[in-house]
């Protein structure tokens, strides 16, 4: 090195930013940012998390553009995280609900390590075959469980309650194993209220032809209209902390 002349040493570039993105699906279509971001926050908090969520992206816009060209949202959402902490503990959120609605969470995979289609179906076969069977087709795709919050003997006790102070409008056989099994999904104190729902409902005069399906739309707006009162709840209790 000459003397006057500025001494440069090679500076090693800063480390990757790391991102880890979730694809969260079966959201309602009413769904906005503002609904997802507090749901993540309350949930990843606990964890010493809340403040690892980067960025969440809407598929086709979540309506809060200009007034009357606002995009519909289109039921999911990849919501970005800073952590790899925060995106295992938001993957345990899969088929919990939010809104009312069983969501679902998966892993995307960056584009450029996706094997093509063909070839992720060449090697499937190819590991089914290795022990010279040949993969069987017609076996039913293995199917998803939801996570239960009450427990089934919970649920039928609540059922049952609701049939003997039902004035005989409701019959033990009218909630059938789908309408139970979907009540277990629901917090207790909701899934409680559906049930009073359902016996309202069946005391003034209940006239369904499929009542099954018809108590399934009761639950469904009881769990809706839950969530919105918390979610109220939440934002009201912030602007008395700001104030």
């Amino acid at each position: 090195e000459r003397e006057g002349e500025p001494i440069t040493r090679d500076v090693p570039p800063p480390p990757p930013q790391e991102i880890h993105t979730l694809f969260f699906g079966q959201m309602p279509f009413d769904t906005k940012v503002s609904d997802i971001m507090p749901w993540l926050k309350a949930n990843l908090t606990r964890h010493g998390c809340g403040f690892d969520i980067k960025d969440v992206r809407m598929a086709g816009g979540d309506g809060t553009g200009v007034p009357g060209q606002a995009k519909k949202f289109k039921g999911f959402a990849f919501v970005d995280f800073s952590t790899s902490k925060a995106a295992k503990k938001a993957m345990k959120l899969h088929q919990t609900l939010f809104r009312g609605r069983p969501v679902t969470v998966e892993r995307c995979a960056r584009k450029e390590f996706t094997a093509p289609k063909s070839e992720k179906r060449k090697r499937a076969i190819e590991e089914a075959t290795t022990d010279g069977a040949a993969p069987d087709s017609s076996a039913p795709p293995e199917k998803k469980m939801l996570k239960t919050l009450v427990q089934p003997d919970v649920v039928k006790a609540m059922v049952a309650e609701a049939v003997e102070n039902s004035e005989g409008t409701l019959a033990p056989g009218d909630c059938d194993e789908k309408v139970l099994s979907f009540l277990g999904l629901l917090p207790a104190e909701v899934c409680q209220k559906a049930v009073n729902e359902i016996k309202k409902v069946c005391i003034k005069g209940n006239t369904a032809k499929n009542k099954g399906a018809y108590f399934m739309g009761i639950i469904r707006k009881v769990s809706k209209s839950s969530w919105d009162e918390r979610s109220k709840a939440k934002d009201e209790e912030k602007a008395a902390n700001k104030s």
